[in-house]
């Protein structure tokens, strides 16, 4: 059997994630189950965010993103930032520039 992908949530993410409602915290939790699976299910950013990847889920009526690398020798997915998608580019620019 291959070896699946474990999530690792920054200090940062998680700080932001808490602030989150609940419903959303357990739609990322989902999200982060697809990652550990299929960690190249998401897509890679573009421009400055080349290095990210997104993931994008869906709780309740509102659209949220996953920011994430991938730590292949380690087999991680390092998740940098869980967001509403109107303020996801603002937030990682304001952490990535």
């Amino acid at each position: 059997m291959e070896e699946s992908y474990r999530i690792y949530i920054t200090p940062s993410a998680r700080k932001e994630a808490k602030k989150l409602p609940k419903p959303v915290r357990q739609a990322a939790v989902e999200a982060g189950r697809t990652l550990e699976k299929d960690p190249y299910t998401g897509e890679r950013l573009t421009g400055s965010f080349h290095m990210l990847c997104s993931f994008h889920f869906t709780s309740g009526q509102s659209q949220y993103r996953i920011a994430y690398t991938l730590d292949h020798p380690h087999m991680l997915v390092i998740v940098h930032l869980i967001q509403s998608r109107e303020n996801f580019y603002q937030k990682l620019k304001r952490m990535f520039h």
